[in-house]
């Protein structure tokens, strides 16, 4: 069984003064987690599947914490020159096993009342159980406060106190469905945040901007924007455009362009705003305005995967500068130096479609120093070239277990369903493979067991080993049947947790 879901969720208004609230005042989250998604006034995240990668939910929520306030850092500044003073305040957030949970516990922490039935403050929002919780932190029961409070209900638990069938004629089928998703008893259809494959964003200013100060400082929510477009895609980049529209058409009798272009370049990929800040401020100092900007547009005209600066493997001796430190080669090549070559390994993909075969270990310093250095500098000239279609080019790769079985393991067959401690239920397939077939003839001659793999794969279930990868050995030749090891017909090859 998989873990629990945790959600969390942020007030979309803290992140821009924009109504509606941009997608890309968002991207940021998408560093975190691959599950975002926008739901009426909140930004919603789900964590559960990325906890293990952060060190943790707390050092997860940590982090989202300052990301999430660096993100309003923006807006909390606007507010607090215009004479609020919001930038104390603790950034808010709900958290709860559904999305609608989660935004009901935000809404309870916001203050919010509503002007039947006021918020049951003297409980932790956090803590206070699903059933407790206010009507009006549900859009689809504060529609119908009126009707619910002359029943008698002031919380969740009282509607789902009532009888349903009479419930449904008063209030509608939809906010009995969104009840059930809030409590997890139905699935709850979101559109998922996604990042487009090209970044090209417009920013209207409101206003003639006359100077570079002022074109750079309109640019300001661009740059962020790309930042966050980089770092969710962990790209860099390498040259962008910036392009300035012009809100008058014709001077002394001469005609403008709309548009007027700027191409900025750099000499190695960044995710760092700092740098191209300068770079536009020198570029911008040096041209002649001959009209007003009314309207930027920025686009990422080249990107790279980000190569980070490898960290040390090993940590610093008190006193020693970290980067002194042993890098990941020397660590890699100190270690084969005292064990062996053969001691210290690292993973490789092959090009073949037999699960087994997909992968080979090789001794890790040789693989270290047969790689070109320098080789994402030299990639990083021909630019990023977005693909046409993202994702597997198959769809049955989604499927594919974490994890595989040293070997794969006969599985015994009773009533022609495969065991594993107990009955297994075929939740997925099959997927049929056939590969193999160019090793197959020689191996038979070397006595080995045939290299032909000719399967059916399918994700199968029960309630003591959860989802595993099996497959079903269909009928091959005669000679290869007689190599044979197991008589079982089933094997199973992977697990998923």
């Amino acid at each position: 069984m998989g873990s629990p879901e945790h959600w969390m969720a942020w007030p979309l208004a803290c992140l821009s003064e924009s109504s509606p609230v941009p997608e890309s005042a968002c991207w940021w989250a998408l560093e975190f987690s691959p599950r975002v998604a926008l739901l009426e006034d909140a930004l919603l995240m789900e964590t559960s599947m990325v906890h293990r990668l952060w060190g943790g939910p707390e050092v997860l929520q940590a982090r989202l914490a300052r990301a999430f306030a660096q993100a309003c850092q923006v807006a909390v500044s606007g507010r607090t020159e215009s004479g609020a003073d919001d930038a104390s305040l603790p950034p808010l957030h709900g958290q709860g096993s559904t999305a609608w949970k989660a935004l009901a516990r935000l809404r309870l922490h916001q203050g919010r009342h509503c002007r039947f039935v006021a918020a049951p403050l003297s409980m932790a929002a956090p803590s206070l159980p699903a059933d407790a919780l206010p009507l009006w932190t549900l859009s689809a029961l504060e529609q119908h406060s009126a009707v619910l409070l002359r029943l008698g209900c002031r919380c969740w638990g009282d509607v789902r106190a009532l009888p349903r069938a009479g419930l449904a004629r008063r209030v509608g089928a939809e906010a009995l469905r969104a009840l059930d998703e809030a409590y997890g008893l139905l699935p709850q259809a979101l559109d998922w945040l996604q990042l487009p494959q090209q970044f090209v964003q417009r920013h209207d200013l409101g206003y003639p901007a006359h100077h570079a100060d002022a074109v750079l400082q309109a640019a300001q929510p661009l740059l962020r924007a790309l930042q966050s477009w980089l770092q969710a895609r962990h790209h860099a980049v390498l040259a962008l455009q910036l392009r300035c529209h012009h809100d008058l058409r014709r001077i002394d009798g001469q005609e403008l362009p709309v548009w007027e272009s700027l191409v900025i370049r750099t000499a190695q990929p960044t995710q760092g705003m700092a740098h191209l800040q300068r770079l536009l401020r020198e570029h911008l100092g040096q041209r002649r305005w001959r009209a007003p900007v009314d309207m930027l547009e920025l686009q990422a005209l080249e990107t790279v995967p980000w190569a980070a600066e490898p960290l040390s493997c090993l940590p610093a001796v008190q006193g020693q500068n970290p980067s002194d430190s042993l890098a990941w080669h020397e660590w890699v090549e100190r270690l084969s130096a005292r064990w062996g070559e053969a001691a210290v390994q690292m993973v490789q993909p092959l090009a073949d479609h037999r699960p087994e075969l997909m992968q080979c270990w090789q001794a890790a310093a040789k693989l270290l120093q047969s790689q070109k250095p320098g080789g994402t500098r030299a990639e990083a000239g021909a630019g990023f070239r977005p693909r046409r279609q993202p994702g597997c080019a198959d769809p049955w790769q989604a499927l594919w277990p974490p994890w595989l079985l040293s070997k794969p393991q006969a599985l015994p067959v009773q009533d022609n369903r495969p065991q594993w401690h107990g009955p297994l239920q075929l939740k997925a397939g099959p997927y049929r493979l056939e590969s193999g077939w160019w090793d197959a003839a020689g191996d038979a001659q070397a006595g080995a067991p045939a290299g032909l793999a000719v399967r059916d794969y399918f994700v199968a279930y029960n309630a003591v080993v959860g989802h595993v990868w099996i497959y079903r050995e269909r009928a091959r030749s005669e000679p290869q049947v007689r190599m044979t090891t197991s008589p079982a017909i089933w094997f199973a090859q992977g697990v998923y947790g």
